[in-house]
């Protein structure tokens, strides 16, 4: 898979890309620590803690708010597919959220996000949603 394309935000430690899989959580992200070496939550340094706390996961809230009308977020440092430095931001929802005549619903919205069911979108739909969080998150 060319993850390049899922790209939406370059900031100085991290880049911000569109996860692959936007069902049903709609707006769902990852952060990606540019520094190569970054392996661990333990091995992320200030400057790469402070952007993620206090720029990319707000900013990345803010346009998932104003966009989806997400109510809440997870956080998630797994690491255990991919040995990288790397968070997981999935939005949550209480009501469902309709694109493309596709509905979003949260199977579990006070709940662990996954299991989830998973469903593959066209093209066009991923394309609306990576076009949307990029101006969103432009800036």
């Amino acid at each position: 898979m060319d993850y390049e394309m899922f790209r939406i935000k370059v900031y100085d430690c991290w880049d911000l890309f569109m996860h692959a899989n936007q069902f049903p959580y709609v707006g769902r992200c990852y952060a990606w620590a540019r520094r190569e070496t970054a392996r661990t939550v333990a091995d992320m340094s200030k400057p790469e803690r402070d952007e993620l706390f206090d720029l990319v996961i707000p900013e990345w809230n803010r346009a998932v708010r104003t966009f989806y009308a997400g109510c809440w977020y997870n956080v998630a440092f797994l690491g255990n597919e991919t040995p990288h430095l790397h968070a997981h931001l999935i939005p949550r929802y209480d009501s469902d959220v309709i694109i493309k005549n596709i509905e979003f619903r949260d199977p579990n919205p006070k709940g662990n996000y996954s299991p989830y069911p998973k469903r593959q979108l066209s093209p066009d739909v991923i394309a609306h949603i990576k076009n949307t969080l990029e101006f969103l998150l432009k800036g």
